[in-house]
């Protein structure tokens, strides 16, 4: 009797095998992939957050980021840009793009989308889809609250780049720019700046579109050409190496240099004026987490906001330095690290790792603070700070520190406007006004 249900256990094992072997063959034959569909599956059956959004929708791909303008909620996902009502989600239009990106200030906001293999791009209203006004010819753009700037290469060593207001195209200025300028192709391409401090389960996007800076380092044939971008003249022009990172922050020219001495990275940091080139500041023994590998090769641009690097003193406290002046806007406590920055606020977690403060840095005062694990994230948008805790997010008032949505949930912030924030989980998407508290 053993013998005959041993050989029943086998029997069985082979009938399974032959069932998957028919279910691979099928895959193989067909193409059919049914991943998607046990994904959609799986983010059908929790809920988005505790307590539920206002509303929740399906997306036809997996969004990246929103931006909510007015009524309108715009959705940018990989090939895909669509509008939804903000107040139920119902779908207004949607378009097939290679990218897409938002340019103007709130309710005066636009979509700005490429062309399918097509140089270009079109400036579509939010609220209805159409099309307000386009550019044929540019090969890269970058959009900001105010203007839309686009550069467009009619020789290979010779460049133009137009700003344009961003309701309506009109231009404002016109330069000519020398170099190369493919490797600027496609959208918002990272130019020779500060990187934002940014958390990770907030997408970077979520505080755009930026304010335009005053000006812009663009990197062509291995040198910085340095853009006014109130007059769109061309004011100076810079070049590092290895060892000297040159970035534009602010209104000045940055040379962050590190020499390896005595077994250790040594760090100089100096503005120059980019019309003159003229030394404005300089500051020793502040690293600005540019630098790597054995020979201290500068291989990334700072990180900051709004003027403000981010840094490590050679005490190891963080601070905040000026890039305008070369001063000390925040000095951190033993154990305080910077979460977030836009010039005029921080967001710094404590030394103990159980709070995060918002730090007011024109008068170095603390504004409020809220509780929080070792592990918190933060994000500063101009319409709320993000707090994001243990499956917890928050969004405070950033003048007062009142808490104006407060949910479970594991779902990624990717959109956040003047009343409400957007939650995403796969391809599930939903609004929370704020006021949502968790009871």
């Amino acid at each position: 009797m053993a013998q005959g249900r041993a050989i029943g256990r086998f029997e069985a094992a082979l009938g399974v095998v032959g069932l998957l072997a028919l279910g691979i063959s099928y895959v193989l034959l067909t193409g059919w992939n049914p991943v998607p569909a046990v994904l959609d599956w799986v983010d059908r059956l929790g809920s988005l957050s505790r307590p539920e959004p206002a509303w929740k929708t399906r997306t036809g791909e997996r969004p990246e980021y929103a931006m909510v303008s007015g009524r309108t909620v715009i959705v940018i996902m990989p090939g895909a840009v669509e509008a939804r009502q903000a107040g139920t989600g119902d779908e207004v239009w949607s378009r097939a793009v290679p990218w897409a990106s938002v340019a103007g200030d709130d309710v005066n906001a636009v979509v700005v989308v490429g062309r399918e293999n097509r140089r270009g791009f079109e400036v579509i209203d939010p609220e209805t889809g159409a099309v307000r006004w386009n550019d044929d010819s540019a090969a890269g753009v970058w959009t900001y609250r105010e203007s839309v700037l686009s550069m467009t290469c009619p020789k290979s060593d010779t460049c133009e780049l137009t700003s344009r207001a961003p309701s309506n195209g009109q231009v404002r200025w016109r330069t000519a720019l020398p170099g190369a300028g493919k490797v600027l192709a496609g959208l918002n391409h990272q130019l020779l700046g500060s990187r934002e401090l940014a958390a990770s389960t907030v997408d970077a996007r979520v505080a755009a579109p930026l304010d335009l800076p005053s000006m812009l380092g663009f990197p062509l044939d291995g040198k910085v050409q340095v853009v006014n971008t109130g007059t769109g003249r061309r004011v100076g022009v810079a070049e590092g190496n290895s060892n000297t990172r040159v970035v534009v922050v602010g209104s000045r020219l940055l040379y962050s240099t590190a020499q390896r001495k005595g077994g250790q990275c040594r760090y100089a940091l100096e503005a120059r004026d980019p019309s003159t080139g003229q030394r404005v500041w300089r500051r020793d023994g502040y690293d600005l987490r540019t630098a790597s590998g054995a020979g201290c090769e500068q291989r990334r641009d700072p990180s900051g906001g709004g003027g403000a690097l981010a840094a490590v003193r050679g005490d190891n406290r963080e601070v905040l330095l000026s890039a305008v002046t070369g001063a000390e806007l925040w000095v951190g406590a033993a154990g305080e690290q910077v979460l977030a920055t836009d010039g005029l606020i921080a967001l710094v977690r404590a030394g103990n790792g159980k709070a995060v403060k918002a730090i007011d840095l024109g008068v170095r005062d603390t504004l409020w603070q809220h509780a929080a694990g070792d592990g918190v994230e933060a994000s500063l948008n101009r319409n709320a700070a993000l707090i994001i805790d243990s499956g917890r997010v928050r969004a405070v008032e950033i003048g007062t520190g009142r808490v104006v949505v407060d949910v479970r949930t594991t779902a990624r912030v990717v959109g956040c406007g003047p009343d409400s924030i957007v939650l995403v989980s796969g391809r599930t998407i939903g609004l929370l006004p704020f006021g949502t508290i968790a009871s």
